[in-house]
């Protein structure tokens, strides 16, 4: 969002440092969220569905502009140092063992999945097939997927009130999805002590994870070193 100066700080400083071409879409306070709940009588509200409606929206924009493959972060996020080395690391795996045939690649995710292999040397990343992957701060979606999220949110709206994490975690658990995760991710979130959010609050848990080298304490924009921190997020 425009007015949360600090996050576009960070964004803008990523995207220079490791020559990010980012765009930014539209998104949705709580504000905009709870009257659109009130006029389409939709089952959740407030800052969950102002998330939600804004993953909705990038899918959405991916169909409308043909796009084939998307990033997607949320602008609490902070990267490891050497964040291309281990992208091109992942994207290797990636194509020697799914070739084209994916449809998420999950680069941060907030909670160890059981089919998470153990955490390879801090530099190395490793590829599995998620379970149940859990928070969408860094995600890669495949256009054919984003049109089935699209149709599959829309209808979610009004028929199931739950976070659109937990929607997709349940559907890869059904089969919906090839859902792919990175061990140990490589883009996380700074958390809520940090960098307060208007979305989320600190008695839901705090959603600080580690990094090896966090880019933006190399650049001297943040204040803790996130080597000190947890490799998953504390409920």
């Amino acid at each position: 969002m425009p007015a949360r100066t600090e996050r576009r700080r960070n964004m803008n400083a990523l995207s220079a440092f490791h020559n990010l071409d980012f765009t930014y879409p539209r998104v949705f306070n709580k504000s905009d969220a709870d009257s659109m709940a009130a006029a389409n009588k939709y089952l959740i509200n407030g800052t969950h569905l102002a998330c939600y409606l804004s993953h909705l929206h990038v899918y959405k924009q991916m169909i409308e502009d043909n796009i084939e493959t998307a990033l997607i972060l949320e602008d609490d996020v902070d990267m490891e140092l050497d964040l291309m080395h281990r992208h091109e690391q992942i994207m290797h795996q990636v194509y020697e063992q799914y070739g084209r045939d994916w449809d998420m690649l999950y680069l941060g995710h907030c909670t160890w999945d059981r089919n998470e292999p153990v955490r390879s040397t801090k530099h190395n990343v490793s590829l599995y097939q998620a379970e149940y992957p859990v928070c969408m701060h860094a995600y890669a979606v495949t256009r054919d997927c984003a049109q089935r999220l699209a149709v599959l949110l829309e209808e979610r709206l009004t028929t199931v009130g739950r976070d659109i994490d937990m929607i997709l975690a349940v559907g890869v658990m059904y089969g919906m999805s090839i859902v792919l995760g990175t061990s140990p991710p490589y883009i996380v979130q700074i958390g809520r002590r940090e960098l307060v959010s208007d979305l989320a609050l600190l008695k839901d848990g705090d959603t600080a994870q580690s990094l090896t080298q966090s880019t933006l304490f190399h650049l001297n924009m943040r204040s803790t070193d996130p080597r000190t921190l947890p490799a998953y997020m504390i409920f």
